[in-house]
């Protein structure tokens, strides 16, 4: 299995947004997903792209205090609603790395993505990565087979 490393630049998103509290695992933002999916039903919006962000490293606070935030593209206008937050991404620059999880780990593909910037023209910005995927990776296998990795980046 070959994964290689590509910049480009992403569009703008709009996103509904729930965080995450907890160590991170393999189901952690099913409940979470679940509940974006059902509100955007509900409010009649049309969604796109899954996108799972990495507030917080693992080992930096205590597992339970860990952050990650559930993020699910909506096309529409929508207003915030009880916890969840309305947030737009803007147009940036990206490393991306698409991998099947079930072939590479993902620890491996965000190591490599991390190890290959040191050397590089780019550098990493306090944004955090994130995971993407075009639909619901736990019930569509296509999904999960082409998850995507993202590094928002700058030139040095």
């Amino acid at each position: 299995m070959t994964v290689d490393i590509k910049i480009k630049q992403v569009p703008n998103y709009t996103v509904a947004s729930l965080i995450h509290y907890g160590p991170h695992g393999p189901n952690m933002f099913r409940t979470e997903f679940d509940h974006l999916v059902k509100w955007a039903k509900r409010n009649k919006l049309r969604t796109g792209k899954w996108i799972m962000r990495w507030i917080d490293e693992s080992g930096s606070k205590p597992a339970s205090k860990v952050r990650s935030e559930a993020c699910l593209e909506i096309k529409g206008k929508a207003r915030m609603d009880g916890k969840i937050r309305i947030k737009k991404f803007p147009k940036h620059t990206i490393v991306s790395v698409i991998f099947d999880p079930e072939k590479v780990s993902p620890r491996l593909v965000y190591s490599g993505i991390y190890g290959w910037l040191r050397y590089s023209q780019y550098k990493a910005t306090d944004s955090p990565s994130r995971e993407v995927y075009a639909e619901n990776p736990w019930t569509n296998p296509r999904a999960w087979a082409n998850a995507e990795v993202q590094v928002p980046v700058r030139r040095r």
